[in-house]
């Protein structure tokens, strides 16, 4: 199961897991060099997404994953600030 593959240019989130293990990747929007992060609920960090950045986040453990997402302002239907880019 893989969630993202879309940039904001306002908003930022902040992904943390703090169950399972999932690869987080990111790069700049114009920009093939990609960042992976291997992040897991065993020793939880928190990993930025910054605007213009498209990013992914993708379970790739053997059970669920859970994580738990901030972001800089409250979703907005009429207004979604997200734009499907393949990271």
């Amino acid at each position: 199961e893989v969630r993202g593959n879309h940039y904001h240019t306002r908003k930022m989130e902040r992904f943390c897991v703090i169950s399972g293990t999932a690869e987080i990747k990111i790069r700049r929007l114009l920009d093939d060099k990609v960042t992976h992060y291997e992040v897991s609920g065993e020793k939880p960090v928190v990993i930025d997404m910054p605007t213009y950045c498209p990013h992914s986040l993708h379970n790739i453990g053997e059970s669920e994953l859970v994580t738990v997402f901030w972001i800089s302002e409250p979703y907005n239907e009429a207004d979604p600030d997200t734009y499907y880019e393949e990271v």
